[in-house]
C-alpha cells in the first residue's frame, strides 16, 4: 500500500464518524417529517369526517323539527310533540351513556398501538438496512415500505 492511499484511508475513516452522524441525523428528519405527515393526513381525513358528520346532524335536526311539528299539530298540542319526538332520542342517548362501549373504545385503542409500533419497527430496519447497504438499499427499502403501506390501506 504506498502512502498515498494510507492517507487516504485514514482521511476516510476520519470522516466515518461525522458522516454516519449526518446519515443518522437525516434518518431522524425523515422519520419526523414521515409522522408529520401521517398525522396531517388523519388531520385532513377526521376534519373530512366531522364536516359531514355537522351536515348529517343540522339535517337530523330539521327532520327532527319538522316531525315535531306535525306530531304537534295531529295532537293539537306542539310542546306534546316536541316531547313525543324528543323522548326516543333522550332513552337511546342514556343508554349510551350509562353503557359505554368500552370494546370499541379497547379496539381501537390496540389498533393504533399496533400501527405505531409497526411503524417503528418499520423505521429501525430500514435505519438497519441503510447502516448496512447503502443507497442501493435504501432504494428497496422505500419501495417495500410503499407496498407495506399500500398492504395496510387494503387490510384497513
Amino acid at each position: 500500500m504506498s502512502p498515498e492511499e494510507f492517507d487516504s484511508l485514514i482521511n476516510n475513516l476520519k470522516k466515518l464518524p461525522g458522516e454516519f452522524k449526518a446519515l443518522l441525523e437525516k434518518r431522524i428528519e425523515l422519520f419526523a417529517l414521515e409522522m408529520g405527515e401521517r398525522i396531517s393526513g388523519l388531520i385532513a381525513h377526521a376534519m373530512y369526517r366531522v364536516t359531514g358528520i355537522l351536515f348529517l346532524l343540522v339535517g337530523l335536526v330539521l327532520i327532527l323539527f319538522a316531525a315535531s311539528k306535525l306530531v304537534g299539530d295531529l295532537l293539537g298540542n306542539e310542546g306534546l310533540g316536541f316531547l313525543l319526538v324528543a323522548l326516543p332520542i333522550i332513552v337511546i342517548g342514556a343508554m349510551f351513556f350509562v353503557r359505554r362501549p368500552r370494546s370499541m373504545v379497547i379496539s381501537t385503542r390496540d389498533k393504533m398501538i399496533q400501527q405505531f409500533m409497526s411503524d417503528m419497527e418499520e423505521q429501525l430496519s430500514q435505519l438497519g438496512d441503510s447502516e448496512q447497504g447503502g443507497s442501493d438499499t435504501r432504494e428497496e427499502s422505500k419501495s417495500g415500505h410503499q407496498t407495506d403501506r399500500e398492504s395496510q390501506k387494503k387490510n384497513e
